[in-house]
Formats: C-alpha cells, sequence, structure tokens
C-alpha cells in the first residue's frame, strides 16, 4: 500500500443542510471537516488547533508542535489536519504565526452569490442558449 505524502492530504469536506442544521458540539462541527469514520484522531488534532488558537494570546499560535504532547495526538496527524485547515481556509500562517483565517469564509459567501444569481431566470434567447451551451458541454465531459 502506497502511503500519501503531505502534499497528498484530501481537502474533501462533508456540508449538507442536515448535518449543519444538526450541529449543537465541536466533535460535530470537526466531522464536516473530516468526515470518514476513521478520522477520529484528525477530529481531535482538528479541534486541539481551533481551540488552542482561539485561546492563545492575541489568538496566534507560534507552532503546533506542543499539541501532540499536550493532548497525546500523533504529530503526524496535527501536522495533517494543519495542512488541510490551511488548504481550506480555515488557519494560515503569517508572519511566523499560526492564525484563523477568513478564506473559507469569503470563499462559502462567493458561492452562495454565484447559486442565487443562477437562480434568477434567463431574460434573453441569448442568455437560453448560452445555459443550454452550459448543459450540452457538462453531459459531454468525462
Amino acid at each position: 500500500m502506497k502511503r500519501r505524502g503531505i502534499g497528498n492530504i484530501s481537502t474533501k469536506i462533508e456540508v449538507n443542510k442536515d448535518k449543519v442544521y444538526r450541529i449543537s458540539d465541536p466533535i460535530q462541527l470537526a466531522e464536516i471537516f473530516f468526515p470518514s469514520k476513521n478520522a477520529g484522531q484528525r477530529r481531535a488534532a482538528f479541534l486541539a488547533i481551533i481551540f488552542d488558537i482561539k485561546n492563545a494570546e492575541n489568538q496566534k499560535l507560534e507552532t503546533t508542535d506542543h499539541l501532540a504532547l499536550k493532548y497525546g495526538i500523533g504529530r503526524s496527524t496535527i501536522t495533517k489536519a494543519r495542512a488541510k485547515m490551511s488548504r481550506i481556509g480555515l488557519i494560515r500562517k503569517r508572519g511566523g504565526y499560526w492564525m484563523f483565517s477568513s478564506v473559507f469564509e469569503k470563499t462559502l459567501k462567493n458561492l452562495i452569490v454565484k447559486i442565487v444569481t443562477y437562480q434568477v431566470p434567463a431574460q434573453t434567447i441569448q442568455e437560453s442558449k448560452r445555459e443550454r451551451f452550459f448543459v450540452e458541454m457538462a453531459r459531454n465531459m468525462n
């Protein structure tokens, strides 16, 4: 079995209205970002990173190396969770510190704008033709 490196960590998240509405604790939030059944350690690493940034002075962490020992989670698990969180846009490293990022929030807002835009009915024949063109393109993609 070939091992995947840090560069190959999946950024898959599972967002559906039912799961989002049912979030009542941090573990359920972590399940959105680490949805696989055997991802308990990665969910724990996610929460450790979130909570430590949240409670750090100025909400900045110089390193996440201490989290493995503090929470009893493998260093590679912390690194993989941090890499996914960074790639998704939840956290970022700036000025030598790990901190929260607004990229994920902005991305979701941008997605909402696009969805709302596509709900507006076609106003012209050209718009209708363009919509048919996109449907045809999507149908023929492999």
